[in-house]
């Protein structure tokens, strides 16, 4: 195993469901009135880069606050340090999140994973989001590393599916918002560092291929 790649939402910051459990309580806050199935239709187009994040907040009837909203999101604990222990074993690290550029580049340089995770694979820079398979493709295309070295990490088991059914190993990390699923997985920073360790390959506690 040579690269870790990892889901932001859910695995490095603390809530999976951004819509339900960050962006639409926000926009409430700040007395957005718009209904629900407009507020995930923006989202969406926003994190496929087919409107700006000023559109964004324009199409909602607000002022342009990417910095504002972005403070809304919390660090899964022990990320940090996490991502310190497996730089340090030699691991290359990556993300690929469903997310806009804008937002992503706020929140990594807030929390410091900017320093952390050299490669960043955004869903609105990529015209795609998972689980569309075309992420990943593309994450294998920009790593040059065979599917099997490269390991992955996500809170929803339907974006690991297509990772797996390209040869990725994958780990189930147990967040918030991930559900009842009968997956095997980790519940931690310091469980999935464990799982990693163990072996980083299928077979291992919270691993699958």
């Amino acid at each position: 195993m040579k690269v870790i790649v990892f889901d932001a939402m859910g695995v490095l910051y603390r809530y999976g469901n951004v819509q339900g459990r960050v962006l639409i309580p926000y926009l409430r806050a700040q007395g957005c009135a718009a209904p629900e199935k407009e507020i995930r239709a923006a989202y969406r187009s926003v994190t496929l880069g087919r409107t700006t994040t000023d559109e964004f907040w324009t199409a909602l009837g607000l002022a342009a606050r990417d910095e504002h909203y972005c403070r809304e999101h919390e660090l899964t604990d022990g990320t940090r340090e996490a991502l310190d222990e497996l730089a340090g074993d030699g691991f290359e690290l990556a993300c690929l999140s469903n997310d806009a550029a804008a937002w992503s580049a706020i929140l990594r340089r807030r929390f410091g994973l900017d320093r952390r995770i050299r490669r960043w694979f955004i869903s609105s820079d990529l015209g795609a989001r998972k689980p569309d398979p075309a992420p990943y493709e593309a994450v294998l295309g920009e790593l040059g590393v065979p599917a099997e070295e490269v390991l992955f990490v996500d809170d929803r088991p339907v974006n690991l599916a297509p990772a797996r059914s390209l040869g990725m190993p994958t780990v189930l990390f147990r967040s918030d918002d991930t559900g009842t699923s009968p997956e095997p997985g980790v519940g931690s920073m310091p469980e999935l560092v464990a799982a990693v360790k163990a072996g980083a390959r299928p077979g291992r506690p919270g691993l699958r291929g």
